[in-house]
Formats: structure tokens, C-alpha cells, sequence
């Protein structure tokens, strides 16, 4: 098991033991993860995409709310185009956005407003 000399102003033995305990139990998580991430990156390539769907691109406007232009799954995976983001509204054209989706899109939004404002 780890343990280690640092101790707690006025720490109990049962209290560095349980402690000691976890962060065993830590050590040996990470360890676990590192080994499913290992696996996944050995996966062999999936199938063959049945079709090239077709995205709806917002504008670079992000006051523009209304355009938007169609763009093909093959146009996303070009060089150049290091990152992909993709996110799903879950409301309708007649429901009011819930403020927690509201709220990722803006935090997502957040670096290209900060590009455009130190540029």
C-alpha cells in the first residue's frame, strides 16, 4: 500500500490509514483508466459511413442567429480542421432553450469571442 510522511495537524492513526487507503484506491483507478484508454486506442478501425449527412454550420456572426448554410460530414475532416465540436440542441424550433444548454454554448462560444476581441 502507498503512504506517505505528511500528516494532518492533529490526525488520528485510523484517519492516515483510511487516507493511505485511498489514495491507493486512486493509484490504482488511474492505472485501470490508463489501461480501457489503451484499449480504445487500439480498436481497429470502424465501417464505412452509409452516407455523407449534412450539418447545419451556423454563421461566423454570433449575433446572426438566423443563418445558417448546409455542410457535408466530408467537409468537417479536412486539413486544416484540427478540432471538431458538435453539439445537440434538445429542444424544438417552438421551445425555449433550457439554460443549462444555453450555458455550454456560450462557455463553447466563449474563445472565438475572446479571439475576436484581442485581435
Amino acid at each position: 500500500m502507498v503512504s506517505h510522511s505528511f500528516r494532518f495537524p492533529g490526525e488520528t492513526d485510523p484517519y492516515r490509514l483510511a487516507r493511505n487507503q485511498l489514495l491507493q484506491a486512486e493509484i490504482d483507478l488511474r492505472r485501470r483508466v490508463e489501461e480501457v484508454a489503451a484499449l480504445r486506442r487500439q480498436l481497429p478501425l470502424g465501417g464505412q459511413i452509409p452516407e455523407d449527412y449534412v450539418f447545419a454550420e451556423g454563421s461566423g456572426d454570433l449575433n446572426d442567429a438566423h443563418t445558417a448554410r448546409q455542410v457535408p460530414l466530408s467537409e468537417l475532416f479536412q486539413p486544416g480542421k484540427g478540432t471538431l465540436a458538435i453539439y445537440s440542441f434538445m429542444f424544438g424550433p417552438k421551445m425555449k432553450a433550457a439554460v443549462r444548454c444555453a450555458a455550454l454554448s456560450s462557455t463553447l462560444l466563449m474563445p472565438r469571442q475572446c479571439m475576436r476581441l484581442n485581435a
